[in-house]
């Protein structure tokens, strides 16, 4: 009994969500810093939305699937550099995060533990004159225990005006 007690409070002092969104320190790798081991199978989430953008609009896309607590969302380009601003479509889910540049990564408001979502919007800006293909990456927390990095993905074309 005194073993189990001892493993419970070390795994609760070890795992540590961030309900109000992912820490400056999940920036770089997109890792969550919840202490426990990533999923390495396929996730139960998707980036859904148009394959290309023209460079002076704002591309629209969901992120959905399964039910999930937190997310953390960048665009990247060929060089694995963060690229682009979010805007955010659903306030109570979702807020900007400012990595290398002004709003450039997008990531969870406080989810009730109780009522997760299947689903939350957002929208993003090319650079101006930006011409070339992004890799949209993004992490995404089940519970604490479950989360998967950098592993749901969507390629797209930003095209000239």
């Amino acid at each position: 009994m005194f073993r189990f007690l001892v493993v419970a409070v070390c795994l609760a002092i070890s795992v540590h969500a961030y309900s109000d969104g992912a820490p400056k320190t999940a920036c770089a790798d997109l890792t969550p810093q919840h202490g426990a081991k990533l999923q390495t199978i396929k996730p139960p989430y998707s980036l859904s939305g148009p394959a290309h953008v023209r460079s002076n609009e704002k591309l629209k896309l969901t992120l959905g699937g399964d039910e999930f607590k937190g997310f953390i969302i960048q665009a990247r380009d060929g060089q694995n550099r963060v690229v682009g601003k979010f805007q955010v479509v659903d306030a109570a889910h979702s807020q900007t995060l400012s990595c290398s540049g002004s709003d450039d990564t997008l990531t969870h408001r406080k989810i009730n533990q109780d009522s997760p979502v299947t689903q939350v919007t957002f929208e993003w800006v090319p650079p101006a004159g930006y011409k070339g293909n992004v890799k949209f990456m993004a992490s995404v927390v089940q519970s604490s225990f479950v989360y998967w990095v950098g592993r749901v993905t969507k390629d797209i074309n930003v095209e000239e005006p």
